[in-house]
Protein backbone atom coordinates (compact mmCIF):
# COMPACT_ATOMS: atom_id res chain seq x y z
CA UNK A 1 0.00 0.00 0.00
CA UNK A 2 2.95 2.55 0.69
CA UNK A 3 4.41 1.75 -2.17
CA UNK A 4 1.57 2.30 -4.04
CA UNK A 5 0.69 5.71 -2.41
CA UNK A 6 4.37 6.74 -2.24
CA UNK A 7 5.68 5.83 -5.87
CA UNK A 8 9.37 5.87 -6.27
CA UNK A 9 10.27 7.06 -2.50
CA UNK A 10 13.27 5.81 -1.29
CA UNK A 11 13.51 3.56 2.04
CA UNK A 12 9.85 2.19 2.20
CA UNK A 13 11.19 -1.27 1.81
CA UNK A 14 13.18 -0.90 5.91
CA UNK A 15 9.92 1.17 7.07
CA UNK A 16 9.15 0.60 10.85
CA UNK A 17 5.49 0.97 12.29
CA UNK A 18 4.13 1.20 15.16
CA UNK A 19 0.29 1.59 16.08
CA UNK A 20 -0.86 5.13 17.59
CA UNK A 21 -3.48 5.33 19.79
CA UNK A 22 -7.16 7.24 19.43
CA UNK A 23 -10.47 6.48 17.97
CA UNK A 24 -12.72 4.20 19.02
CA UNK A 25 -10.48 1.56 17.23
CA UNK A 26 -6.63 1.72 16.59
CA UNK A 27 -6.06 2.21 12.92
CA UNK A 28 -3.52 4.58 12.59
CA UNK A 29 0.35 3.57 12.07
CA UNK A 30 3.37 5.89 12.70
CA UNK A 31 5.67 4.97 9.71
CA UNK A 32 9.58 5.68 9.71
CA UNK A 33 11.16 5.48 7.04
CA UNK A 34 14.56 6.59 5.13
CA UNK A 35 14.20 9.66 7.96
CA UNK A 36 10.73 10.12 7.40
CA UNK A 37 7.88 10.09 9.45
CA UNK A 38 4.29 9.87 8.28
CA UNK A 39 1.00 8.70 9.51
CA UNK A 40 -1.34 6.20 7.66
CA UNK A 41 -4.55 5.64 8.65
CA UNK A 42 -6.33 2.29 7.78
CA UNK A 43 -9.59 2.77 6.53
CA UNK A 44 -12.25 0.99 8.95
CA UNK A 45 -13.60 -2.63 7.35
CA UNK A 46 -17.06 -2.97 7.32
CA UNK A 47 -17.71 1.20 8.04
CA UNK A 48 -17.71 3.56 5.31
CA UNK A 49 -17.33 7.14 6.22
CA UNK A 50 -19.13 10.26 4.91
CA UNK A 51 -16.19 11.37 2.86
CA UNK A 52 -14.35 9.11 0.30
CA UNK A 53 -10.85 9.26 0.73
CA UNK A 54 -10.32 11.75 -2.20
CA UNK A 55 -12.26 13.86 -1.16
CA UNK A 56 -11.37 14.00 2.98
CA UNK A 57 -7.87 14.72 1.70
CA UNK A 58 -9.05 17.82 -0.09
CA UNK A 59 -10.78 18.98 2.79
CA UNK A 60 -8.22 18.35 4.95
CA UNK A 61 -5.51 19.64 2.29
CA UNK A 62 -7.44 23.21 2.71
CA UNK A 63 -7.17 23.07 6.58
CA UNK A 64 -3.51 22.47 6.25
CA UNK A 65 -3.03 25.71 4.34
CA UNK A 66 -3.99 27.66 7.02
CA UNK A 67 -1.61 25.51 9.55
CA UNK A 68 -4.95 23.58 11.24
CA UNK A 69 -4.34 20.31 10.16
CA UNK A 70 -0.97 18.03 9.36
CA UNK A 71 -0.23 18.12 6.01
CA UNK A 72 -1.42 15.44 3.46
CA UNK A 73 1.27 13.61 1.75
CA UNK A 74 -1.13 10.74 -0.28
CA UNK A 75 -5.03 9.49 -0.18
CA UNK A 76 -4.95 5.63 -1.65
CA UNK A 77 -7.24 4.25 -4.11
CA UNK A 78 -7.84 1.64 -0.93
CA UNK A 79 -8.75 4.26 1.23
CA UNK A 80 -5.75 4.97 3.63
CA UNK A 81 -4.81 8.16 4.22
CA UNK A 82 -1.52 9.30 4.41
CA UNK A 83 -0.53 12.57 6.70
CA UNK A 84 2.90 14.31 7.94
CA UNK A 85 3.21 13.21 11.94
CA UNK A 86 3.31 16.42 14.15
CA UNK A 87 6.11 15.63 16.43
CA UNK A 88 5.89 16.45 20.07
CA UNK A 89 2.34 16.93 19.60
CA UNK A 90 0.21 15.52 22.58
CA UNK A 91 -3.04 14.52 21.89
CA UNK A 92 -6.03 15.65 23.96
CA UNK A 93 -8.01 13.89 26.40
CA UNK A 94 -11.38 14.90 27.19
CA UNK A 95 -10.48 16.61 30.29
CA UNK A 96 -7.77 18.69 28.37
CA UNK A 97 -10.49 19.90 26.10
CA UNK A 98 -12.61 20.92 29.04
CA UNK A 99 -9.91 23.10 30.53
CA UNK A 100 -10.65 26.82 29.63
CA UNK A 101 -7.56 28.04 28.34
CA UNK A 102 -7.66 24.94 25.92
CA UNK A 103 -11.79 25.70 25.18
CA UNK A 104 -10.64 29.52 24.28
CA UNK A 105 -7.92 27.75 21.81
CA UNK A 106 -10.21 25.35 20.46
CA UNK A 107 -12.90 28.11 19.77
CA UNK A 108 -10.51 30.20 17.95
CA UNK A 109 -9.51 27.24 15.31
CA UNK A 110 -12.98 26.38 14.93
CA UNK A 111 -13.62 30.23 13.73
CA UNK A 112 -10.95 29.90 11.17
CA UNK A 113 -11.42 26.29 10.16
CA UNK A 114 -15.84 27.65 9.67
CA UNK A 115 -14.24 30.36 6.89
CA UNK A 116 -12.97 27.44 4.75
CA UNK A 117 -14.37 26.79 1.30
CA UNK A 118 -13.70 23.25 0.74
CA UNK A 119 -15.85 20.39 -0.75
CA UNK A 120 -18.19 19.03 1.37
CA UNK A 121 -21.63 17.80 1.66
CA UNK A 122 -24.26 19.26 3.70
CA UNK A 123 -25.55 18.17 6.54
CA UNK A 124 -29.21 17.03 7.33
CA UNK A 125 -30.09 16.03 10.32
CA UNK A 126 -33.16 14.59 9.63
CA UNK A 127 -32.00 12.81 6.49
CA UNK A 128 -28.97 10.89 8.53
CA UNK A 129 -31.11 10.14 11.55
CA UNK A 130 -33.61 8.86 9.23
CA UNK A 131 -31.17 6.34 7.54
CA UNK A 132 -30.38 5.26 11.23
CA UNK A 133 -33.80 4.59 12.34
CA UNK A 134 -34.51 3.13 9.40
CA UNK A 135 -31.62 0.79 9.56
CA UNK A 136 -32.90 0.00 13.19
CA UNK A 137 -36.30 -0.20 12.59
CA UNK A 138 -36.74 -3.58 14.74
CA UNK A 139 -39.29 -1.71 17.46
CA UNK A 140 -36.57 -1.82 20.15
CA UNK A 141 -36.96 -0.81 23.94
CA UNK A 142 -39.84 2.01 24.74
CA UNK A 143 -36.81 4.12 25.91
CA UNK A 144 -35.33 4.00 22.03
CA UNK A 145 -38.62 4.52 20.60
CA UNK A 146 -38.71 7.58 22.54
CA UNK A 147 -35.11 8.98 21.86
CA UNK A 148 -35.99 8.14 17.78
CA UNK A 149 -38.84 10.31 18.00
CA UNK A 150 -37.22 13.34 19.88
CA UNK A 151 -34.46 12.69 17.52
CA UNK A 152 -36.48 13.16 14.80
CA UNK A 153 -38.24 16.39 15.82
CA UNK A 154 -34.96 17.48 16.77
CA UNK A 155 -32.85 16.94 14.03
CA UNK A 156 -36.22 18.60 11.33
CA UNK A 157 -35.72 21.79 14.11
CA UNK A 158 -31.98 21.83 13.28
CA UNK A 159 -32.10 21.90 9.57
CA UNK A 160 -35.09 24.47 9.65
CA UNK A 161 -33.14 27.24 12.05
CA UNK A 162 -29.59 26.52 11.46
CA UNK A 163 -28.07 27.29 8.07
CA UNK A 164 -25.25 25.15 6.73
CA UNK A 165 -22.82 28.33 6.15
CA UNK A 166 -19.27 26.84 7.09
CA UNK A 167 -17.05 24.25 6.66
CA UNK A 168 -17.41 21.67 10.04
CA UNK A 169 -15.41 18.92 11.50
CA UNK A 170 -17.90 16.99 12.54
CA UNK A 171 -16.06 14.34 15.21
CA UNK A 172 -14.34 16.58 17.49
CA UNK A 173 -13.55 14.14 20.18
CA UNK A 174 -10.50 14.96 21.77
CA UNK A 175 -8.74 12.00 19.94
CA UNK A 176 -8.84 14.35 17.07
CA UNK A 177 -6.94 17.12 18.27
CA UNK A 178 -3.12 17.25 18.87
CA UNK A 179 -1.42 19.78 20.25
CA UNK A 180 2.40 21.02 19.95
CA UNK A 181 2.05 24.52 21.44
CA UNK A 182 -0.64 24.97 18.12
CA UNK A 183 -3.77 22.83 17.64
CA UNK A 184 -4.22 20.47 14.95
CA UNK A 185 -7.42 18.48 13.55
CA UNK A 186 -6.98 15.14 12.17
CA UNK A 187 -9.61 12.84 10.80
CA UNK A 188 -11.76 14.68 8.66
CA UNK A 189 -13.92 11.97 6.92
CA UNK A 190 -17.11 13.13 8.79
CA UNK A 191 -16.55 16.74 7.73
CA UNK A 192 -19.95 18.61 6.41
CA UNK A 193 -20.82 21.93 5.54
CA UNK A 194 -23.40 22.75 8.04
CA UNK A 195 -24.05 26.03 10.78
CA UNK A 196 -20.85 26.86 12.98
CA UNK A 197 -23.25 25.44 15.59
CA UNK A 198 -23.27 21.40 14.83
CA UNK A 199 -19.44 21.70 16.12
CA UNK A 200 -19.65 23.38 18.98
CA UNK A 201 -22.10 21.17 19.97
CA UNK A 202 -20.39 18.42 19.24
CA UNK A 203 -17.17 19.41 20.48
CA UNK A 204 -19.35 19.89 23.94
CA UNK A 205 -21.26 16.71 23.58
CA UNK A 206 -18.06 14.43 23.14
CA UNK A 207 -16.23 16.02 25.60
CA UNK A 208 -18.51 16.21 28.57
CA UNK A 209 -18.99 19.67 28.69
CA UNK A 210 -20.79 21.14 31.74
CA UNK A 211 -23.03 24.15 31.96
CA UNK A 212 -19.68 26.21 33.00
CA UNK A 213 -17.40 25.07 29.74
CA UNK A 214 -20.36 25.38 27.85
CA UNK A 215 -20.92 29.01 28.31
CA UNK A 216 -17.03 29.40 27.98
CA UNK A 217 -17.29 27.93 24.15
CA UNK A 218 -20.35 30.15 23.56
CA UNK A 219 -18.24 33.07 24.97
CA UNK A 220 -15.51 32.28 23.10
CA UNK A 221 -16.96 31.58 20.39
CA UNK A 222 -19.30 34.33 19.88
CA UNK A 223 -18.05 36.81 22.56
CA UNK A 224 -21.67 35.84 24.40
CA UNK A 225 -23.07 33.57 25.84
CA UNK A 226 -26.78 34.76 25.62
CA UNK A 227 -29.28 32.69 27.27
CA UNK A 228 -30.92 32.17 23.63
CA UNK A 229 -27.28 30.90 21.83
CA UNK A 230 -27.31 28.10 25.41
CA UNK A 231 -30.59 27.64 24.83
CA UNK A 232 -29.63 26.35 21.28
CA UNK A 233 -26.25 24.76 21.66
CA UNK A 234 -27.89 22.54 24.45
CA UNK A 235 -30.83 21.51 21.57
CA UNK A 236 -27.87 20.94 19.18
CA UNK A 237 -25.65 19.07 21.83
CA UNK A 238 -28.56 16.33 22.53
CA UNK A 239 -28.98 16.30 18.62
CA UNK A 240 -25.29 15.18 18.42
CA UNK A 241 -25.40 12.42 21.15
CA UNK A 242 -28.74 10.98 20.03
CA UNK A 243 -27.26 10.75 16.83
CA UNK A 244 -24.37 9.09 18.34
CA UNK A 245 -26.05 6.80 20.16
CA UNK A 246 -28.10 5.21 16.90
CA UNK A 247 -24.80 5.68 14.89
CA UNK A 248 -23.23 3.56 17.66
CA UNK A 249 -26.05 0.84 17.78
CA UNK A 250 -25.87 0.88 14.21
CA UNK A 251 -21.95 -0.12 13.86
CA UNK A 252 -22.65 -2.69 16.98
CA UNK A 253 -24.28 -4.54 13.80
CA UNK A 254 -21.58 -4.45 11.25
CA UNK A 255 -18.81 -4.19 13.58
CA UNK A 256 -16.12 -7.81 13.61
CA UNK A 257 -15.26 -6.25 17.28
CA UNK A 258 -18.34 -4.77 18.13
CA UNK A 259 -17.30 -3.98 22.15
CA UNK A 260 -16.11 -0.13 21.56
CA UNK A 261 -19.66 0.83 20.16
CA UNK A 262 -21.24 -1.32 22.34
CA UNK A 263 -19.58 1.01 25.01
CA UNK A 264 -20.04 4.08 23.42
CA UNK A 265 -23.69 3.23 23.51
CA UNK A 266 -23.63 2.71 26.93
CA UNK A 267 -21.97 5.84 27.51
CA UNK A 268 -24.37 7.66 25.27
CA UNK A 269 -27.79 6.30 26.74
CA UNK A 270 -26.52 7.26 30.46
CA UNK A 271 -25.90 10.51 29.15
CA UNK A 272 -28.95 10.98 27.29
CA UNK A 273 -31.62 9.51 30.46
CA UNK A 274 -29.29 11.52 33.29
CA UNK A 275 -29.96 14.68 30.56
CA UNK A 276 -33.75 14.01 30.45
CA UNK A 277 -33.67 13.46 33.65
CA UNK A 278 -32.52 16.87 34.82
CA UNK A 279 -35.01 18.63 32.67
CA UNK A 280 -38.07 17.00 33.94
CA UNK A 281 -37.09 17.71 37.52
CA UNK A 282 -36.33 21.22 36.36
CA UNK A 283 -39.86 21.81 35.08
Amino acid sequence: MLARALPATPGLDGATLRPLAGGLRARSWLVSAAGRELVVRLPERGAAPLLDVATEARVMRAAAERGLAPAVVAADEGGALITEYVPRAVMWTRSAARRRGNVARVAALLRELHTLDAPAPVFGAERIAARYLAALADGGAAREREWADELTRIARRFDADQAATALCHNDLVAANVLDDGALHLIDFEYAVRAAPLLDLAGLAAMNDYANRERRWLLEAYFGTAAPQLEAQLESAIRLVRLLAYFWARLRERGAAEPRPYVELAARLAAQLGAARGTARNAV
